[in-house]
């Protein structure tokens, strides 16, 4: 590392300290929040800082034994341990932050990919209304929810179903494709991936088929 780096470096460190201080404006702290979302170099610093005050905080008795390595933050850490006992909440802000980064790039991956169904003409008092009915609503749930947990809950026993009971067999392709986009908000990509293989195989030359080539390479890319 050259003195250009070091002192971009110290500058870095400084800000971090005066965030975690709450030294900053609430301005300043609105833009350093941004820049941590924008920079992964600032965000893995600060990470590196606070996680090294948490372990001095979580290790009393031996803190300086624990600390030989990375003499430049263990000078700036120091001072720093008064405040040690709120670690915890400046972890939930960073973590918070780096989740709402991830969830909005799942999000707009996925974005362009939503069926849109029209359930006017369900619940007209067949035998299976009330099931369509549900099985579209969770769909729609998939696009406005965030929290897409319960809703992959209810579709993955129904998705496991498929091949040996019949009754959503009409609407086989709909509930692999949202259970797919619910994997891939809930940032379960791995989970994604065979079922948009399986439509793949089982629609070849068809529009889901593109769709889900499509999808597969963009969440393979992220």
């Amino acid at each position: 590392m050259d003195k250009n780096d070091d002192i971009l470096m110290d500058g870095m460190d400084e800000r971090i300290e005066a965030f975690l201080r709450g030294e900053m404006s609430a301005d300043e702290e609105a833009a350093f929040k941004q820049e941590i979302r924008q920079n992964p170099e600032l965000r893995n610093r600060a990470m590196a800082m606070t996680s090294l005050i948490k372990g001095l905080h979580d290790q009393n008795s031996s803190k300086e034994a624990n600390i030989t390595k990375e003499s430049t933050v263990k000078s700036k850490v120091r001072p720093l341990l008064w405040w040690a006992c709120s670690v915890a909440a400046v972890f939930a802000i960073f973590f918070g932050i780096y989740k709402d980064h991830r969830y909005r790039m799942l999000d707009a991956a996925v974005s362009p990919y939503y069926t849109e169904y029209d359930m006017s003409d369900i619940s007209r008092g067949d035998v299976d209304s009330a099931t369509i009915a549900h099985l579209y609503d969770l769909f729609i749930q998939i696009k406005d929810n965030r929290n897409v947990s319960n809703i992959i809950k209810e579709l993955e026993p129904i998705y496991n179903s498929l091949d040996g009971d019949f009754t959503y067999n009409a609407y086989a392709n709909d509930i692999a494709w949202s259970l797919a986009l619910a994997y891939i908000k809930d940032d379960q990509i791995d989970k994604a991936i065979p079922i948009l293989e399986k439509l793949k195989a089982d629609n070849p030359n068809t529009p889901i088929f593109l769709k889900a080539q499509k999808l597969l390479k963009r969440i393979l890319d992220l």
